[in-house]
């Protein structure tokens, strides 16, 4: 059996008119070319759908901002000419400012990576107000089942 999440995401995407797609994971650098806003190719469109809006998008969206942003906030630390405090100040700031201004648009760069792989712009949002309440839904359902069985004990 699925985890809630999982099965959440899938219901939500049945309230959206579709059948939840395979979803093939793309290997680190096909990952990698996706973090930096580049086009996959179609067969990884059902992996983008649930990428920007399962339960823990926010949190992916985020990783590939650090993905991102680690190779010149590590070249600012060890190439910047002057004393290593300075440098780690500098490297710190300058990418807790890129992550910090790339993730305030993540419901608007999440819609546009759907927009990419060939999806409306507004199913992200529709899908991830779905999941939330279908996976509302079925963790009381669970809870409920729960204290069901410790109330009346098969035995």
């Amino acid at each position: 059996m699925a985890p809630v999440a999982v099965r959440a995401w899938e219901e939500a995407v049945r309230t959206a008119g579709l059948e939840p797609p395979e979803r093939l994971r793309p290997g680190p650098l096909v990952w990698y070319k996706y973090a930096g806003w580049g086009r996959l190719p179609a067969r990884y469109n059902g992996w983008i759908l649930y990428d920007t809006t399962c339960s823990t998008w926010v949190l992916r969206h985020l990783a590939r901002l650090v993905a991102l942003a680690v190779p010149p906030v590590a070249a600012i630390a060890v190439l910047l000419p002057t004393s290593g405090g300075i440098r780690a100040l500098t490297a710190v700031t300058v990418g807790l400012c890129a992550v910090l201004f790339a993730g305030i648009y993540g419901n608007e760069g999440t819609d546009h990576r759907l927009v990419q792989a060939g999806f409306p712009a507004e199913l992200g949002a529709h899908i991830r107000d779905a999941r939330a309440t279908h996976g509302q839904r079925l963790a009381n359902a669970m809870r409920r089942e729960r204290a069901a069985v410790r109330r009346h004990p098969r035995g």
